[in-house]
This record gives C-alpha cells, structure tokens and sequence, in this order.
C-alpha cells in the first residue's frame, strides 16, 4: 500500500471518528498495513491469534518476516 492509500485511509478514519462512527474507523483502521515492528510485538504481547482474529493486515510484516511468521 502506498503512502498516499494510507493517508487517505487515515483521513477516512478521522472523518468516521467525528461522526462518532468508531466501530467503523476501527474496522477501517485494520485495513492499514500494521508496522512489522508492532505487528511483531503484538505477537510477543498478545499472541497470534488476537492477529489472526482481529483481520489486521499484515502485509509489510509478511514481506518482512517472510510468510508463515506468525505460526512459527
């Protein structure tokens, strides 16, 4: 995803959130691809079904980590 599709997606979210539609910015929000840094972390943390589960994209930390990193 580009930067320009990202922040567009990030403006997106901020306009949902004014209009109080926080479920749907949160849902939005997921579609950003998560820094393969946090996504790392979130792993650690929360383990990788809270990922798995939560339909974050995990893009860049797949192009990072190479595919199957979250099982492994």
């Amino acid at each position: 995803m580009s930067l320009d599709e990202k922040l567009d997606l990030g403006i997106q979210v901020i306009e949902l959130e004014k209009q109080g539609k926080l479920e749907e910015a949160a849902k939005l929000t997921r579609q950003m691809p998560l820094p393969p840094y946090m996504a790392k972390w979130a792993k650690k943390r929360m383990g990788a079904d809270f990922l798995k589960q939560g339909g974050w994209n995990l893009s860049e930390a797949e192009a990072e980590y190479g595919p199957g990193w979250l099982d492994k």
